[in-house]
C-alpha cells in the first residue's frame, strides 16, 4: 500500500486530493498541518512512507515554502515531494525545484494528472506541469 504524507490543512480541495489517492493508488494518508512544527513527526512518517504532498496553498504564512522543502529534504533525501502550487506563473516553480521538490502540479489536479505525478515520482523521475 501506497503511503502519503499530506503537509496541508484539510480542506475540500485536500479532501478531494486525499481521496483520488485513496480510491486509484490504494494509498494511506497521513496530513500534517503546516502551522505545527512538523520536524519531531516528519523523520517518523518519512520511514513508512512512500511520498509527501506538500499544498502550498494552505501553506501560506507558514514560513517559506522553499525552505520547508529544504528542510524536509535535509531529514529526509530519498522521499520525492510533489507540491500542489496554486501559482500560474512558472517562475515560482524554479525555486521549488532548486528547493529539492520532485514534482510541481496544480492544487487542484485532475484525478488523472494526480496519479501520473506520483507513478512518475515512485519511479524515481520528476513531474512538472505549469501553463506555458
Amino acid at each position: 500500500m501506497l503511503q502519503v504524507t499530506f503537509i496541508a490543512k484539510i480542506n475540500q480541495t485536500n479532501d478531494i486530493v486525499s481521496e483520488i489517492l485513496r480510491s486509484s493508488l490504494d494509498a494511506s494518508v497521513d496530513f500534517i498541518s503546516p502551522e505545527t512544527d512538523y520536524s519531531d513527526q516528519l523523520p517518523l512518517l518519512i520511514k513508512k512512507h512512500s511520498v509527501i504532498i506538500y499544498d502550498l496553498n494552505t501553506s501560506h504564512g507558514c514560513g517559506n515554502a522553499p525552505d520547508n522543502i529544504k528542510d524536509i529534504k535535509t531529514g529526509s533525501p530519498d522521499i520525492p515531494i510533489l507540491v500542489l502550487d496554486h501559482h500560474d506563473d512558472k517562475k515560482f516553480v524554479q525555486p521549488l525545484m532548486d528547493a529539492g521538490a520532485s514534482g510541481v502540479i496544480s492544487h487542484t489536479p485532475t484525478e488523472p494528472k494526480l496519479v501520473e505525478a506520483v507513478n512518475e515520482l515512485l519511479n524515481g523521475n520528476t513531474f512538472f506541469e505549469y501553463p506555458e
